[in-house]
């Protein structure tokens, strides 16, 4: 199944919008955008290769923002997407989410999930206490 080539150019163009608005730090607007580009999709949403980016994209807005719960819910949203399970930067997200309620355990076993589908390559640039929860794992 394909979306028809204007719903997906519009899906397209409201997420690139979504990503300039994060990237300058606007993630209410970028918020907004991705809802609209998810609200484009045909139900069920989550048959759709695009829900998989898109949800990811609500979780990050939301990361950082620090409404964890929402983080959690669209990254849970992502994962039942098409290729979401298969996808480390999913499994890396949720584990960030974990670490920051302090839940080292399960934060440790997403974190892990991720470097299973993508080494180390998936820690570069991020906190070095996320990649140290794995090292004695790792041994």
């Amino acid at each position: 199944m394909e979306l028809a080539d204007d719903i997906y150019d519009r899906i397209v163009a409201l997420s690139v919008e979504g990503d300039t608005f994060a990237e300058n730090g606007e993630y209410n607007a970028a918020l907004d955008q991705y809802q609209q580009a998810l609200d484009l999709l045909p139900n069920p949403k989550l048959d759709w290769s695009a829900a998989t980016w898109l949800y990811t994209a609500i979780g990050d807005a939301h990361f950082n923002l620090e409404d964890l719960h929402a983080a959690m819910d669209a990254y849970q949203q992502a994962l039942k997407a098409p290729d979401g399970i298969g996808n480390p930067y999913i499994w890396f997200c949720i584990g960030q989410v974990y670490y920051a309620w302090k839940q080292l355990d399960r934060a440790k076993e997403h974190f892990m999930r991720a470097y299973m589908l993508d080494g180390e390559d998936i820690f570069d640039g991020q906190p070095p206490e996320y990649f140290e929860l794995l090292r004695n794992e790792l041994k």
